[in-house]
């Protein structure tokens, strides 16, 4: 049998389901922290982890320049005496051992950073929700005893 369709093109039973959902997440106080939290925290990590991919990105551009730069060293040199060139490799590859040390230290402090912010704004959202509900129940036991029955 073919599911009824609504007059948005999307499926009845699709649209029940939202129109379920709506009214718990949309109305309710109670929610209106923890989703300005969430948006925020997102926005933050966004932030950090472009940060770190700029940070990772000119470290990659660092070790192409020094490669061609050491391959340079490489082709030039006195094939009777090596060491210039394997000094050359070393180094290049002393680099890029630091850059990659430099990689896992810049990206364990950018967790920890978008880590410490969650937690942060996550406990002043809680704070918010409680005093939100509070000043509601309030709100609702006040009006209850203003109305005669």
């Amino acid at each position: 049998m073919p599911t009824k369709k609504s007059s948005s093109n999307y499926p009845a039973s699709l649209v029940d389901v939202f129109k379920q959902m709506q009214p718990p997440m949309s109305g309710s106080p109670a929610f209106g922290a923890q989703i300005e939290q969430f948006w925020d925290a997102q926005e933050k990590m966004l932030e950090e982890t472009e940060a770190f991919a700029q940070h990772w990105f000119e470290r990659r551009h660092e070790a192409v320049r020094t490669a061609l730069k050491a391959a340079r060293n490489v082709s030039s040199a006195n094939p009777s005496d090596p060491s210039k060139a394997l000094q050359s490799m070393a180094d290049w590859q002393r680099h890029s051992a630091e850059r990659l040390v430099a990689d896992a230290q810049e990206w364990f402090e950018t967790v920890a950073r978008c880590a410490a912010y969650v937690a942060e704004t996550e406990a002043e959202a809680v704070e918010k929700t409680v005093d939100d509900v509070t000043a509601a129940t309030k709100s609702a036991v006040k009006s209850a005893k203003s109305e005669p029955v």
